[in-house]
């Protein structure tokens, strides 16, 4: 398609009601993901007084994972392999 035909399309932006959405089922996620994480914890015989902290780093690798992979994504293939299996045992761990 030449150039002057592709700008000539109007952008697609994201709307104050796509933002709220987005917001609001990705906060709805993280209480449901952090809630699971935390009886996961007890489960597993965490102690109570520390079960907030697994959610936290269970979804904190997860989250990091995802820069990481974005910063390093021109970076050797072994560096973005050791990310990749930091951020996939954090995912299985958390699924």
């Amino acid at each position: 398609m030449p150039e002057t035909a592709r700008s000539a399309r109007p952008a697609h932006r994201a709307t104050a009601w796509d933002r709220a959405a987005i917001t609001v089922l990705g906060g709805a996620g993280c209480a449901l993901s952090y809630d699971a994480l935390q009886q996961m914890a007890t489960a597993i015989h965490i102690r109570p007084t520390l079960t907030y902290l697994f959610p936290t780093v269970i979804d904190g690798f997860i989250a990091y994972g995802v820069r990481a992979l974005l910063v390093l994504r021109r970076a050797p293939f072994r560096a973005r392999l050791y990310i990749w299996t930091l951020f996939a045992t954090a995912t299985t761990a958390s699924i």
